[in-house]
């Protein structure tokens, strides 16, 4: 069997240092990716755990992560504008990166569920016919287009004329279906954060046994979204991730098939996505 090779994932703090360790130094590695992303790239969360960990590469690997430790939920704008992005891609400071990997619009999605979901006084029943008559469309299409400006505006900080990595592939995934549950995540200094689907729910007064069928439209509607800039931006890839991992049962509180909590998959679930996604890599590099 072909030997794999564990990604060595660092900050900039670490390629920075006068003496870089040789895990830090891009010229000790035969590939270099530039990845900045929400909190399924972030190193923040207890267990620490995220999907760059899990990956797994047929030669040695540098991922420089701009998703810091201490980062919880990142939503897209903040993502576009984080400053280790722009200094990675940047004239002056950036460098020619083998490939950019990027995780973005699943925070928002969670985190705007409430605005979403239309109030009950507001419905014509409690129970609705399908799990889009739950959601005021023009509140989710508006959120689908700032995700996908903020995608745009990596792209052409990517391609500037004189940019160092133009041209240079981006991957993005879309998400895999979490389930609504009382489960919350856990982060380094801040504690408990969270549970946001649920909360969003129970809320909006959504009968239970509408939840998955809710949360899976509002993630399905999110994937289209991030799908269509595959065909629309250049060398920009997205990896359909969907229907990778085993969803959590509803009414879970804690760990249950391949999700530590109602939004993060725990490391198996971290390592099964990270296949899929590698596979898609090994065709651009």
């Amino acid at each position: 069997m072909a030997k794999k090779f564990k990604p060595d994932v660092v900050t900039w703090d670490l390629v920075d240092a006068n003496e870089p360790p040789p895990w830090a130094d891009r010229t000790f590695h035969k590939l270099n990716f530039l990845s900045e992303g929400d909190s399924w790239f972030t190193m923040a969360g207890i267990p620490t755990s995220n999907l760059l960990f899990q990956m797994r590469f047929p030669v040695s690997t540098m991922i420089v992560n701009c998703a810091m430790p201490g980062d919880t939920i990142k939503h897209m704008s903040q993502i576009a504008n984080n400053q280790g992005l722009l200094r990675g891609l940047s004239e002056q400071n950036g460098e020619r990166w083998d490939l950019i990997l990027l995780s973005g619009g699943g925070n928002d999605l969670i985190d705007a569920a409430g605005s979403i979901l239309i109030d009950p006084s507001r419905r014509s029943a409690i129970k609705m016919p399908s799990p889009k008559d739950y959601c005021d469309q023009n509140e989710l299409d508006g959120l689908i287009t700032r995700i996908q400006k903020g995608y745009r505006r990596i792209v052409d900080l990517r391609d500037k004329p004189n940019a160092p990595s133009k041209d240079v592939p981006i991957v993005v995934h879309t998400y895999d279906f979490p389930t609504p549950n009382d489960s919350p995540a856990r982060f380094f200094g801040v504690g408990l954060l969270g549970p946001w689907l649920y909360k969003a729910f129970t809320s909006e007064q959504i009968p239970e046994q509408d939840w998955v069928a809710l949360s899976d439209f509002l993630f399905k509607r999110l994937a289209k979204g991030l799908l269509a800039l595959d065909g629309q931006l250049p060398n920009f890839h997205v990896v359909d991730t969907r229907g990778t991992i085993k969803r959590a049962k509803i009414g879970s509180r804690g760990e249950s098939g391949d999700w530590l909590n109602e939004i993060h998959p725990n490391s198996r679930g971290y390592a099964k996505l990270a296949k899929v996604i590698v596979k898609k890599l090994q065709t651009l590099v």
